[in-house]
């Protein structure tokens, strides 16, 4: 888990590189879509941070930090009251908060992943920097044309060795970690990682289809849109 010293991209949040021991757990093959949290909500009412509040962070490529709070902003309006989820039922759903993630979650009777979960998933265990290897991004592998989401699975090139599918690119994915930039410094206990206990953020990972080729890295981050999740689901001893 990790990035080396020899990498150049690597920041020092990333290092040092480490083995990390985890217990068995299934993960989703894909990101939640829009027809499964549109499930949820219909099954209990369920009303998101961002429709509660009113608003939400919509990508915006005039925008100097890529992305802008939007009034109207919500799940089932990614960008703004004019837009909505026709022809995106399998699109990732996006404008969804670490608390909306969660209640999902806790209504499949599923969980969050940690991020040492989602980042075994994503690499195997040979220190790859892509799901797919080492080779650079392409069009091909992975959405990052910042056109928007894209139907789930819609890039079987870019699979983990694991089979998960979008863990570059396409929507951030949460994780269950409070994020610390010193986290991968100071650990000791390397066996089944939680996170930190505190923090003002939660890491994300994967990176989504505004961002550079750089940066769709296999590597810790948090953004606040282009904003998805899938859930894992710890196996029983």
């Amino acid at each position: 888990m990790g990035s080396t010293d020899t990498d150049q991209y690597a920041s020092g949040n990333e290092k040092p590189q480490h083995t990390v021991y985890l217990d068995a757990y299934w993960i989703d093959q894909t990101e939640v879509t829009n027809t499964m949290f549109g499930y949820f909500v219909a099954a209990t009412g369920y009303r998101t941070t961002a429709e509660e509040e009113g608003w939400g962070y919509a990508y915006d490529p005039d925008y100097r930090w890529g992305t802008n709070g939007v009034s109207g902003a919500n799940w089932m309006h990614p960008s703004g009251p004019s837009s909505d989820l026709v022809g995106k039922d399998d699109h990732p759903v996006v404008q969804v908060t670490w608390e909306d993630a969660v209640a999902y979650c806790n209504w499949a009777g599923r969980q969050l992943p940690t991020e040492a979960q989602w980042e075994k998933a994503a690499r195997g265990t040979d220190g790859r920097l892509y799901p797919w290897g080492n080779e650079s991004p392409d069009f091909n592998r992975v959405n990052r044309r910042g056109g928007g989401t894209t139907v789930v699975g819609n890039y079987p090139a870019g699979a983990s060795p694991y089979g998960a599918l979008d863990m570059a690119g396409n929507v951030w994915e949460l994780t269950s970690d409070w994020y610390d930039a010193a986290y991968y410094s100071s650990q000791t206990d390397w066996r089944n990682p939680a996170g930190p206990t505190s923090g003002e953020y939660r890491v994300e990972r994967g990176g989504g289809y505004s961002i550079s080729a750089a940066r769709v890295r296999i590597i810790p981050g948090f953004s606040y849109s282009s904003r998805g999740f899938r859930c894992i689901l710890n196996a029983v001893p």
